[in-house]
């Protein structure tokens, strides 16, 4: 069985979840060193009305649209090879948008940055020892990662 870190998505708690926003800031931070809601590849939505507050990220799809969408596969949109994770490799991609319009969900968890003019999603923190830091920074314990038979 694969250990809990492979092939995992991410989970949202919105029972425990304040909509402090920490896991966006320390996305941010980690993947490109500045601090921005835009920057983050995973994002709190926030319902006033409701005091309700939801969370928008990759759900590393089994069959990942995306990925097959990408004219760049497996330079530009990958998958790791030992985890599973569908991730995008920022030197290869051009910035076509194809991925963005092949993610089945609404709002797409990839985005472009305007700047570097690349998409980028969630790709669990590939690499970081401790897994993904928006789990690790969570005041409130409200994300998780968990085996995709688990979600």
């Amino acid at each position: 069985m694969l250990d809990v870190l492979k092939s995992g998505v991410l989970v949202h708690e919105p029972n425990l979840c304040a909509g402090c926003g920490v896991c966006e800031v320390m996305c941010s931070l980690y993947h490109e060193g500045a601090l921005g809601h835009a920057l983050a590849r995973s994002h709190i939505v926030r319902r006033p009305f409701t005091a309700e507050h939801g969370h928008d990220v990759c759900r590393q799809c089994s069959s990942p649209s995306c990925y097959f969408a990408c004219p760049l596969k497996d330079k530009a949109m990958c998958i790791d090879g030992m985890t599973g994770t569908t991730y995008i490799d920022e030197d290869e991609c051009t910035g076509c948008g194809i991925c963005i319009d092949a993610c089945p969900f609404d709002p797409p968890r990839i985005k472009i940055d305007a700047e570097k003019k690349v998409a980028f999603k969630c790709d669990l923190c590939k690499g970081r020892e401790g897994g993904p830091i928006c789990v690790e920074y969570c005041p409130f314990h409200a994300l998780k990662i968990v085996s995709r038979d688990e979600r």
